[in-house]
């Protein structure tokens, strides 16, 4: 490749002064730099002007690339500036729509369980009206069952106080017999004096009796008053056990009943005894 004179001396006036100096860098590239564009290719130099012209096309199409690429880079960043603030709108519709459905599902979902509350507290409110009707059903059951033992009892205490009764009157006109047979023994022993004194004796004994019936019937209706008393009394008492304590209360009184009467037959017969024994 040639090159001109003044071109050379160029070169190495470059070259003397960047001797020693930093500022041409480790390859020399200012020194380089120079050279290559004080280089003057003649007409001749077909290579030189070849590098030349290639350097410059390249130098272009650099500059060309490089205010392109700063076009493009702006044209991009507006471009990502209208995607970022399309997508700042899209999200935002979004979070908007998303919120909207969530108070409007939250809104469905109170409104139902308010719904099943109140259902469930109508539900709650059918259920005590039930429970107080059968309250009241089973109280009815339970006073009609105290109502039954109750008269049972008293069917049973009268029951008792009538057999007593009959129990009592028939030792009684048992005794009155004996000591009807003893004062006629008397009265034929005794003679006409005894026989007057007998008939003294029969009509007072006859008043007693009759008094004495009379202290028995009162007696005996004090007695059949108390007991009732004590039959309604017992069976206030005894309505906690209805049914246990009235079955029990029934055996109670006919034992009773069964053990008065044996008492008053054995008293009656002892009576008897003592009757005779007195007329011997």
């Amino acid at each position: 490749m040639a090159q001109s004179a003044k071109g050379k001396g160029a070169a190495k006036q470059n070259a003397g002064s960047s001797q020693g100096s930093v500022a041409g860098g480790m390859f020399n590239m200012n020194s380089m730099f120079n050279n290559f564009m004080a280089m003057d290719p003649g007409e001749n130099d077909d290579e030189g002007r070849s590098i030349k012209n290639t350097t410059m096309a390249d130098m272009f199409s650099s500059a060309f690339q490089s205010e392109l690429s700063k076009g493009m880079a702006q044209y991009q960043g507006g471009i990502a500036k209208d995607q970022m603030q399309f997508q700042q709108q899209l999200e935002r519709q979004a979070a908007g729509e998303a919120r909207k459905e969530e108070f409007k599902y939250g809104s469905a979902a109170m409104a139902q369980q308010f719904e099943h509350q109140n259902n469930f507290a109508n539900a709650q409110y059918d259920r005590d009206i039930g429970m107080v009707g059968a309250q009241g059903v089973q109280n009815r059951k339970d006073i009609a069952a105290q109502g039954q033992q109750n008269r049972l009892g008293q069917i049973v205490g009268g029951e008792q106080d009538r057999q007593t009764i009959g129990a009592q009157g028939d030792q009684d006109r048992r005794n009155i017999a004996a000591q009807g047979d003893q004062n006629v023994r008397q009265i034929g022993a005794q003679g006409y004096q005894d026989r007057q004194n007998i008939a003294a004796q029969t009509q007072g004994d006859v008043t007693r009796i009759g008094a004495q019936g009379n202290q028995d019937r009162q007696n005996i209706a004090a007695q059949t008053q108390g007991d009732i008393a004590r039959i309604g009394a017992q069976g206030t008492q005894d309505r906690a056990n209805i049914g246990a304590q009235g079955a029990q209360d029934r055996l109670n009184m006919i034992e009773q009943g069964t053990q008065s009467r044996l008492n008053i037959g054995a008293q009656g017969a002892q009576d008897r005894l003592n009757i005779e024994a007195q007329g011997t």
